[in-house]
């Protein structure tokens, strides 16, 4: 996990929605669980950080960051790290669903429609990334298993894996 994340930086990265977040979580210690599992929780998942390192700093940084509420929701539901047994898929999202389902992508300078580029929404780049690095294990799972499948119509995913192992840790 970067120490821009784990510090609660929201002023590290160009990306409204986990700036805003990051920020909220600093302020109040709470977040609702749409910004808290679709925003923190699916960047974590999409950048393969470690299920455990991702649940302790949820009880860090939460002041509901107890294990009735974060077990459940970062380890079973956020990081589908339980094998589904709380959750039959992988709780994340390209930017489209986030700009659909909030208002951060309005005013944010990287647009969600696109994959590749300076421009390029860290959750879009990183959906179809964590797809290609799980592709495997999530062909059989009856609720990816088309998202896995529309991989191979993407002319440029050798552009975007290579876009996304070079950002690393570096915020988006």
């Amino acid at each position: 996990m970067p120490d821009w994340f784990d510090d609660l930086d929201g002023g590290a990265t160009r990306a409204r929605c986990l700036s805003h977040t990051l920020d909220a979580v600093a302020e109040r210690g709470w977040v609702h669980h749409i910004p808290r599992l679709m925003v923190l929780g699916s960047y974590g998942l999409q950048r393969g950080w470690a299920p455990a390192q991702l649940t302790d700093w949820f009880h860090r940084s939460f002041v509901d960051g107890y294990d009735w509420v974060m077990v459940p929701n970062v380890v079973g539901m956020s990081q589908h790290a339980d094998g589904g047994v709380m959750a039959t898929k992988p709780y994340t999202s390209g930017g489209a669903y986030l700009d659909t389902m909030s208002d951060f992508c309005g005013s944010c300078e990287l647009n969600p429609r696109v994959r590749v580029g300076e421009d390029a929404c860290p959750f879009t780049a990183g959906y179809w990334w964590f797809l290609d690095r799980n592709r495997d294990t999530l062909a059989g799972n009856h609720r990816m298993a088309r998202a896995v499948q529309g991989l191979d119509r993407l002319t440029d995913l050798d552009e975007l894996v290579a876009q996304e192992e070079a950002r690393g840790s570096k915020p988006p």
